[in-house]
């Protein structure tokens, strides 16, 4: 994939190589906004689907609701997947001061429609009210990322800027790909066409890096790049040509496919440049870290599972963390948990969603050369300047290039009904199940994941509410609880 605008920042930042998120988008974006681990407010199992009753409670405070104390404006650009079936779950009444986007967990990238169980509906909002017609003729990418340009121009000074821009953006949709990429491409393969959106979420990387200089912001921000889980390479409902070779699993699965993702921070806050972290780093720890490094006090957050990792990550020092809990989800009977180098995995292998939890997909991509003229010509290499000299050891060490030799006994083990262990910085790829002989590792991570049963809220029962059906609202997709 091309991608200069990310690469020049990525190369100029800090790679994390070791972050984590939950398998799927609405328990991603739980932990992100909360700092807490789904699992506390009943968000750890499939996503937030239209015209079901669920999303984060109302009364759970989130990060713009912080953010605001520190006189900062918070402004959401893109997906809000949190639940929306009354009002005041809606993003402007949970400290947005704006909100442009979707309610719910993808849509269309030409017409901002989203479908769901036979039923279709306008889901494009600006605040409170429908904004369908802003989509007419607009391609999605390039209507999130002018939305957000548009914010950092408008920024009254000196309030403080958090801005949420959460693409759609690969996300597939129930369309064929080649109807939702971008305009002027064709005659290619289904990875061909995902290419070009990649290359468009690229173009907006370096148009909001342009605003934000522009604006003569750039020299006290913070900017974070993640994505909120892994391709889904194979599921038949949501395949969209991804790829996370050679990781084990994919979108939905709590082995390393499924959770280990890309991100990268850069800032002119932070110290020794141009690094890969190998350190632990959880999406539920960007709340806390960020709202330290504006100069909040932890002790003020409500969050309960999300480290401060602002020291560690400024100045290149030791992590404080070393245990993630990927999820406990009763709802799915799926469990995992990192300590140190160890990774605890159980699953049900539900097929949710078509997904297999098992198998190693994706093309490598060795094939593909990396073009460096592009990067030193792309819009943030031209203010951020020339790619570093050791962007090629860089390039090299954020690379997995050993995929597992034993791809067909890695997948007969059993991580159904009994737990598997792996070492996975020995073996990122998760290819030997070591529990056999680690009987006390295996209970010693069980009891860690035990140790979080109390705390968790069960998954609500999710059925549609015909109540919710947009020709009753408009053809909009809207709160209909009231």
């Amino acid at each position: 994939m091309n991608t200069p605008n990310l690469d020049a920042m990525a190369l100029h930042g800090v790679i994390l190589n070791r972050h984590y998120t939950q398998p799927l988008c609405s328990p991603s974006r739980t932990a992100l906004l909360t700092g807490d681990y789904p699992l506390r407010h009943g968000m750890q199992s499939t996503p937030c689907l239209a015209g079901v009753d669920d999303g984060l409670p109302p009364a759970v405070k989130i990060m713009p609701q912080y953010f605001s104390k520190l006189g900062y404006k918070s402004h959401l650009v893109g997906k809000w997947h949190q639940g929306y079936e009354t009002p005041e779950q809606q993003p402007t009444r949970r400290g947005f001061d704006s909100f442009f986007g979707y309610l719910n967990g993808y849509l269309g990238y030409w017409d901002c429609t989203h479908y769901t169980n036979g039923v279709a509906g306008r889901d494009l909002r600006r605040n409170e009210e429908g904004a369908w017609r802003e989509c007419y003729g607009n391609y999605l990418t390039e209507l999130l990322t002018n939305e957000a340009v548009k914010v950092i121009r408008d920024h009254p000074e000196p309030d403080g800027l958090l801005l949420l821009l959460t693409h759609a953006a690969v996300h597939t949709t129930f369309m064929d790909i080649e109807r939702e990429a971008p305009n002027g491409v064709q005659n290619t393969t289904g990875r061909g066409y995902l290419r070009a959106m990649i290359e468009r979420l690229d173009w907006s990387v370096g148009e909001v890096v342009k605003a934000l200089n522009e604006r003569g912001l750039l020299n006290n921000t913070i900017l974070v790049f993640i994505a909120d889980n892994g391709a889904p390479t194979h599921a038949s409902s949501f395949t969209n040509h991804g790829s996370n070779w050679p990781l084990r699993g994919e979108k939905g699965s709590v082995h390393d496919g499924g959770v280990r993702t890309v991100a990268a921070v850069w800032s002119p806050l932070l110290q020794n440049l141009s690094r890969i972290s190998d350190q632990y780093f959880h999406i539920s720890d960007w709340l806390p870290t960020l709202y330290a490094a504006a100069g909040g006090k932890s002790e003020e957050l409500e969050s309960k599972d999300g480290i401060n990792q602002w020291d560690s990550l400024r100045s290149s020092t030791q992590s404080a963390r070393d245990t993630i809990i990927i999820n406990v989800d009763e709802e799915t009977k799926t469990e995992a948990v990192i300590k140190n180098n160890w990774k605890l995995v159980k699953h049900n292998n539900p097929k949710l969603m078509g997904i297999n939890d098992d198998y190693y997909y994706g093309e490598s991509g060795r094939w593909m050369k990396y073009d460096a003229e592009k990067v030193n010509t792309s819009a943030v290499a031209q203010i951020l300047g020339p790619i570093p000299d050791q962007y090629q050891m860089l390039k090299e060490s954020a690379s997995l290039n050993s995929p597992c030799p034993n791809e067909t006994s890695a997948m007969a083990e059993d991580c159904h009904t009994d737990y598997c262990l792996f070492d996975i910085l020995n073996d990122p790829t998760e290819c030997y199940n070591l529990a056999a002989n680690n009987s006390q590792i295996v209970a010693d991570l069980k009891a860690i994941i035990d140790s979080y049963r109390p705390s968790l809220l069960p998954v609500s029962p999710k059925y549609f509410d015909s109540r919710a059906n947009p020709k009753n609202w408009n053809d909009y997709w809207s709160p209909w609880i009231k």
